[in-house]
């Protein structure tokens, strides 16, 4: 496999654990929501008490998430995996940095005029 078809494969697996988290947070803000009441939306003071009421569930929904092992096991994934598409990249590009200035290198000596004095 190339670098960068290693690269594209490191970068496609952060994506998709991204995407697995992003459901279980998702269904853990709804199942907040499903058990907070419902308010009736009227003046001033009731939008803003509904404002907190939704900040206040997203940070508990965040805690209960936080608690859940298969969350957490996701989060752990997601950082190493994280990591190896960065390393996956880097090496990529070093190795594309490497190969380029490689050929940039001044071309030895061919005439009397370029050979060094003895």
């Amino acid at each position: 496999m190339s670098d960068r078809e290693a690269m594209k494969e490191s970068w496609k697996s952060v994506g998709s654990k991204a995407e697995s988290l992003g459901l279980k947070l998702k269904l853990h803000l709804e199942q907040e929501q499903d058990e907070a009441e419902e308010r009736q939306p009227g003046d001033t003071k009731a939008m803003i008490d509904d404002l907190g009421q939704r900040a206040q569930d997203a940070f508990d929904s965040m805690g209960n998430a936080a608690k859940d092992p298969a969350v957490r096991t996701d989060v752990k994934e997601m950082g190493t995996l994280f990591k190896d598409a960065l390393l996956t990249t880097f090496e990529a590009v070093s190795a594309e940095v490497n190969s380029r200035t490689a050929n940039d290198d001044p071309p030895p000596p061919t005439g009397p005029q370029d050979a060094l004095p003895e």
